[in-house]
Formats: C-alpha cells, structure tokens, sequence
C-alpha cells in the first residue's frame, strides 16, 4: 500500500470486520490464531479446550485447473484435526458468488481423500461458512448437505452453512443468549463503543477478546488503510447509487415496452413482460462499463486486487488489462 490519502474515520467510527482487507489481516494472521479458535468454538458449539492448539491456517491458494483463473484465493481455511474449514466473507451475495463458493468448497474437500485410503473411510468433513453481510434468507443460520428429493442426506461429511449477519446483528440485544447473534454483531458494526461492548459480551478468552478489539483498533487508525477502506466505501456508493438508476430507467423504459407489446385482452401480461425486459436491459447495458470505471478508480487507490474483484465482478485479467 502507497500513494494515498492521509485521512481519518469519524469519530468514534471503526473499519468493520467485514471490510475484506481487516477480516484477511486479523483471521489469517498466525499470531491471531486464538481469536479463530474462540469464533469456531462459537460457532461449532464445540467446548474451547477441545479445540485449543488444533487449529491451523491452510493455504488460501486453490489451483483450479484448465480454467481462465487458474489461481483463486479463498477468504480463510482452517484445518481442525480430520476436518477442513473454509469461511467466505460476503459483503454482496448472487447466485454467482453462490456458485463460485461451493466450487470453492468442492475444491477444498477433494484435498480430504487421503492417499492410499482405498476403503475411503478416513476422508474428514469439509464445512464452508458463509458469513454474509446481507439479506439471503428470513433465518440467522442455514446448514446444507447433498440431499436426495425425499430430503435424505447423502452425505454429512460436505456440508456448507450460510449465516445472515444483518439478521444476526439486529437479534444480537434481543437473544442475549445467543453468541453468534454477538459475533454477527461484531463483525458489521461500525461503531467503536458498541464493537467493544459486544466483544466484552462474547464469550471467549480473555487474551484473545483484548487481542481482537486491539487489532481493530490497530487497521482503523492506520492512515494507510483508512484511506482504503474510505476509497472503497465511496466506490460502494457510487456502485450503489448507479444501479438504481439503472433499475428505474430500466422500469421506465419497460413499462413503454410493455405498452406497445401488449393487446388489448392481454395489455398486463405485455406489461409484465417488458418491465422484466427493460429491467434487465437497463442494467446489463451500464453494469460492465461501470464496473470498469470502478476498477480502475480502485487501481488508482492501490486498492488490493481481491477486493475489486469481489466489489466489481470483473476478472483477474480484466482488471489487469486496466492497469
């Protein structure tokens, strides 16, 4: 990181957990490795002192062979005792992101068959947890394995999990027992006071509960990252504010379709179908070359590579053939 802005957040304002460059500097770092084991013994609901000095970080390198982006990065991997861990954080979820992670968790679980296990009965679990900073379902917490159409399971040992953190965050003071909603919590608030509040009501070790609020504290008084983080926001809110402007231009321009398709014993279907139509077309005509245009105002910010690929969608290649 270089070149940029000297700037401050507001007062009594943190960079949250959920700004990808914090998340990765705190939840990779080895010397942190207890703030992890006390998030998975959380969330696991596994007693601490059974997991204390087996976790280890894995390698967030995924060698996908044969296709364009041949080297992808995930956002955390873990590895406890037989079991493999991946955790992606979300700050925006399609069906793609949706896609892309479960290839991703396909990918990390392959890594289970062990050589020479020719009875296959060693192969360990494979849990993929998506945190997710935005609506995808009315529950805080859903689990999904291979089923058959009866619901029967195939197998327990794939299993990803997504966890809605903006309903977690909202339960967090209404289900005082709950220490995931409190970790939800945690991770979207940007609030310094209540970031500390809540971590003091966790529970965790009391080592690793000061070494987290210190490391947050830490990148969120760091210029550098600071001015990233506030770089990266306002591009979120440009992005933001285009795509409603191309859903409403898109709307208006689908209900004129609708009226010239539609007859007059079928005007509301005609309707229907062109504001689907306009929708869709507003927004596939501007996305890509604004999404562009936030590249390559990221680059210019020395923004890492990771984030504008998660923010704008865009390729590898293509954000390099911007720079």
């Amino acid at each position: 990181m270089k070149d940029v802005r000297k700037e401050k957040l507001e007062e009594g304002k943190i960079i949250p957990l959920t700004y990808d460059y914090v998340f990765t500097a705190i939840f990779n770092n080895p010397e942190n490795i207890d703030i992890v084991e006390n998030f998975l013994s959380c969330y696991l609901e596994i007693p601490l002192e059974k997991i204390k000095g087996k976790v280890k970080l894995c390698s967030r390198d995924l060698q996908l062979e044969g296709k364009q982006e041949a080297n992808k990065q995930v956002d955390l991997i873990l590895e406890l005792e037989d079991e493999k861990i991946n955790i992606e954080l979300s700050n925006k979820v399609n069906q793609g992101t949706i896609d892309r992670n479960i290839i991703y968790a396909c990918n990390i679980h392959s890594g289970n068959l062990k050589y020479g296990d020719n009875s296959y009965n060693k192969i360990g679990r494979t849990i993929q947890i998506n945190l997710n900073n935005c609506r995808t379902s009315n529950k805080l917490k859903e689990t999904y394995y291979f089923r058959n159409e009866e619901g029967k399971i195939l197998s327990e040992k794939f299993r990803i999990d997504f966890v809605d953190m903006v309903i977690g965050s909202k339960l967090c003071y209404t289900d005082s027992e709950s220490n995931l909603t409190k970790w939800c919590f945690a991770f979207t608030t940007q609030k310094k006071e209540a970031f500390q509040k809540v971590v003091g009501e966790i529970e965790m070790e009391e080592k690793a509960r000061k070494k987290l609020i210190e490391e947050v504290d830490k990148y969120s008084t760091d210029e550098e990252v600071v001015a990233l983080y506030l770089a990266y926001t306002r591009q979120e809110l440009e992005y933001n504010t285009f795509m409603e402007d191309a859903k409403e231009e898109g709307l208006k321009r689908g209900i004129e379709e609708g009226l010239k398709q539609g007859k007059k014993e079928g005007i509301q279907q005609g309707i229907q179908q062109g504001i689907q139509q306009g929708i869709e077309q507003g927004i596939e005509q501007g996305v890509a070359e604004r999404n562009r245009e936030i590249a390559r105002n990221l680059l210019k910010e020395n923004i890492d590579i990771d984030i504008i690929i998660k923010t704008t969608g865009l390729t590898k290649e293509q954000i390099e053939a911007l720079q």
